[in-house]
């Protein structure tokens, strides 16, 4: 261990879970808007169409799905696919930044296989921007492209090449009806310079300060291996940046001996500090950023969450620690919250898991005559 090692304070497992709850608004729920809400959180998942509105559900006080669905009609919250090439819900005010530091890497890799068959990223970009000036289908979006560039864009996979060409020109999806409640890959897609107000591509080096700040603000204490997960990009990437920063930031040792950056006002709770059971949707973001899960998930339970097919299964915290998973069955008027505890739960947090799964319920299955919460 370094001199400079040995001087930072060390973090407990505890501290470092506190901290990450109250980040993430899991402490208590907050009452605050959703756009801020958002940003505070960085990013939503949104791979899977309920998870933003459970994860709304579980971190602010009287949340409605209209309260999203207002921000996304109002082009206040945009849905793209950004860090680790997944959908994400961002505020319009962050898309850019996201964009540039988690897709242009990417552009570089892509441009390699289309420039050698003659293709400009220019000229792609500006026709993609030009033709998605209102919400287009994926498929005429390339058609429009292809026509017009002789029809050398291609390669081996077809999903490459929308990549290549939504990255190069921006293009977000808008959801059909005003606002995403159903899954689907079909949503129409629009280039962001016609969707959001304000707003233009930053430098890198600047796109990529603020991804940095935000996946500190929302999950810090955090390695650089933790940042660039967030992220999906390599830390090479990101160390000259969280480098740069240094000076400003706090850090930290984990009981492992690795470095923490952390802002310096950042909240910091104490390992005492009760945390309340919370449920927490599929492929909630919280469950994907870290490269060091610990503080989530105790190592022996994550089978049971990270599948095989690359599922993320939803959870629910007892203690502030995934304490198992949860699923909803429905039947004509009835709606059941199935729980599979990963260990025995004591009688009052079974009590508590109880209480916050019927309400649960009562938000995603309003119409049910019939509700109840069963352990597996």
């Amino acid at each position: 261990m370094t001199k400079s090692a040995a001087r930072r304070p060390v973090l407990s497992l505890r501290e470092l879970n506190r901290a990450m709850l109250a980040r993430q608004l899991l402490l208590g729920r907050a009452n605050i808007g959703v756009v801020p809400a958002i940003e505070r959180l960085a990013a939503l998942q949104a791979q899977w169409s309920p998870s933003p509105y459970i994860a709304l559900w579980s971190r602010l006080v009287d949340f409605r799905r209209e309260k999203l669905w207002s921000a996304i009609e109002r082009h206040e919250v945009i849905r793209a696919r950004l860090m680790r090439g997944t959908l994400h819900l961002v505020s319009a005010r962050d898309f850019y930044a996201y964009a540039v530091a988690t897709q242009d890497l990417q552009r570089g890799a892509w441009n390699r296989l289309q420039i050698g068959n003659g293709v400009d990223p220019k000229k792609v970009a500006a026709l993609a921007i030009a033709f998605a000036r209102k919400p287009r289908p994926k498929e005429e979006v390339l058609e429009h492209v292809q026509a017009r560039i002789g029809g050398a864009l291609g390669g081996p996979f077809s999903w490459l090449v929308w990549r290549f060409v939504s990255a190069h020109a921006d293009l977000v999806t808008a959801p059909p009806g005003g606002h995403w409640e159903y899954g689907g890959t079909d949503a129409p897609y629009v280039a962001a310079s016609h969707w959001i107000a304000r707003g233009e591509r930053p430098p890198e080096e600047d796109a990529l300060e603020t991804l940095v700040r935000r996946c500190l603000a929302a999950f810090g204490p955090a390695t650089l291996a933790d940042i660039a997960q967030f992220a999906g990009q390599v830390p090479p990437r990101v160390r000259p940046t969280l480098e740069r920063l240094a000076p400003k930031l706090r850090t930290f040792s984990d009981q492992e001996g690795r470095l923490l950056y952390d802002l310096p006002r950042a909240v910091r709770p104490g390992a005492d500090v009760p945390a309340p059971v919370r449920f927490l949707p599929r492929y909630d973001e919280l469950l994907i950023s870290y490269k060091h899960r610990d503080r989530v998930i105790a190592p022996a339970h994550r089978r049971a969450v990270y599948t095989k097919n690359a599922i993320v299964e939803a959870v629910f915290t007892v203690d502030g620690f995934a304490a198992g998973t949860w699923g909803l069955v429905r039947t004509k008027g009835e709606a059941i919250l199935r729980v599979a505890p990963f260990a025995r739960v004591p009688p009052r947090e079974r009590a508590a898991v109880e209480a916050e799964g019927r309400d649960l319920l009562s938000f995603l299955a309003p119409d049910a005559t019939m509700m109840g919460v069963r352990f597996a």
